[in-house]
């Protein structure tokens, strides 16, 4: 996380435990914005995600922002909704992450996803 911007949010970016609160947070936006991009490349709507999720669109639009702190079934939800699986797996701090299947983020590539506000809509 840049210095400045961690200041501006009262973090030390020297403390561990703020580094491991950005990290999840970074991963999750990326992953949000894989399914989202994914979404959008098979040309599937929001409003057809809505359908699938039995939601609404605006809902659907509100869990596409980024900034939020989304459920995990909201998430799982979602990526059922749009062709994708999403698949946890649980490792102790001092393991690595086990093997999975290499997947290749679509996120920071092509068009950005919106950031707004704080908060995130329960799709």
């Amino acid at each position: 996380m840049d210095e400045h911007l961690a200041g501006l949010l009262g973090l030390d970016p020297g403390d561990e435990r703020a580094r491991a609160a950005v990290a999840d947070a970074e991963a999750v936006m990326t992953l949000i914005e894989t399914l989202v991009k994914h979404r959008k490349r098979c040309g599937v709507t929001q409003k057809q995600v809505a359908r699938s999720m039995e939601t609404t669109q605006s809902a659907v639009s509100e869990f596409e922002r980024l900034g939020g702190d989304p459920r995990l079934s909201t998430i799982m939800r979602y990526a059922r909704a749009v062709g994708m699986k999403v698949s946890l797996m649980p490792h102790t701090e001092s393991q690595s992450a086990p093997d999975s299947p290499a997947w290749e983020p679509l996120a920071h590539s092509e068009e950005p996803v919106p950031v707004v506000g704080h908060r995130r809509g329960v799709a």
